[in-house]
């Protein structure tokens, strides 16, 4: 049995009879364990922890998920359950649209403005954790993961798009070690299109795994990327947004190589190839013009 069918399998025992639970893939992978769910007449959505790291993540989530419902935009949290052995989350399924490239650009400041609020939530900070720095924070969120993703590529791409991707890394990794600000903001982490959704007359913001005390930099960079693109005439200039911008650039390419490699799929990993050698153009072009 696999470990979808076993933790589903759970799940609908945990809820309790009549309930059934299929699995969901969402943009993260295969591996997320998230379910749609069809319990007493109700549909439902349920998150479970993969691993210990997710654990902890949702159970941050799940300690502040009523702040979070009333004033950021995240859907309300039903219950927090033990399933398997780890945390899971239970929503109410929202009837909404998942937004895309296009949608999330019309209703770019309705999702600015969650973020706003977020970023100046100081007593929401204050319960994350204590300030950082935004060097520290840039680490986290993309060099860690691109030392990460060049172990992954080695063997797979050529020894030169190999190096310079490397390069580009260490290069990055100075300028973000220059980064001293001392930061103290509730940060979503991932505000990306795939995890808003848009109502008639709101906008959610979905998986808040990544809640974190953080640098809002990274929030604002990744919904304008996102939205906008890296050559938005509106992109701020200088300091932490030059690296952001530098860094989500990159991240086209490292992580889509990374991407790429893991993927098995023979229908869709000829378009992840091409995706990240596109990303990897674009970030020549970009950087080097």
């Amino acid at each position: 049995m696999t470990t979808t069918a076993r933790v589903g399998e759970a799940l609908e025992e945990v809820i309790g009879p009549g309930a059934v639970a299929t699995h969901r893939h969402n943009h993260t992978g295969t591996e997320k364990l998230s379910f749609e769910v069809l319990a007493g007449g109700k549909r439902l959505w349920a998150k479970v922890a993969a691993d210990d790291e997710e654990d902890v993540a949702l159970r941050t989530w799940a300690s502040v998920a009523s702040h979070l419902a009333d004033r950021h935009g995240a859907p309300p949290v039903l219950d927090v359950l033990q399933v398997a052995g780890r945390t899971g989350l239970l929503f109410p399924f929202l009837e909404a649209e998942v937004a895309n490239n296009t949608t999330v650009r019309a209703r770019y400041a309705e999702v600015q403005t969650l973020l706003d609020g977020l970023h100046a939530d100081r007593d929401l900070a204050d319960r994350l954790g204590e300030p950082t720095t935004s060097a520290a924070v840039f680490r986290d969120v993309w060099v860690s993961r691109f030392e990460a993703d060049l172990h992954i590529i080695a063997g797979h791409v050529a020894p030169a798009v190999h190096d310079y991707m490397a390069a580009e890394v260490e290069l990055l990794t100075g300028l973000v070690d220059s980064l001293d600000q001392e930061v103290h903001v509730a940060m979503h982490g991932d505000p990306w299109h795939e995890n808003v959704l848009l109502g008639t007359d709101r906008v959610w913001l979905l998986d808040w795994e990544v809640l974190s005390v953080g640098d809002p930099v990274v929030d604002d960079a990744i919904l304008l990327m996102d939205a906008h693109g890296a050559g938005a005439p509106d992109w701020p200039k200088g300091g932490r947004y030059d690296v952001a911008r530098r860094a989500l650039m990159l991240d086209a390419a490292v992580d889509g190589a990374a991407d790429w490699v893991e993927n098995s799929d023979p229908a869709i990993r000829p378009w992840k190839e091409k995706a990240y050698q596109d990303a990897l153009e674009a970030y020549r072009a970009s950087i080097h013009s």
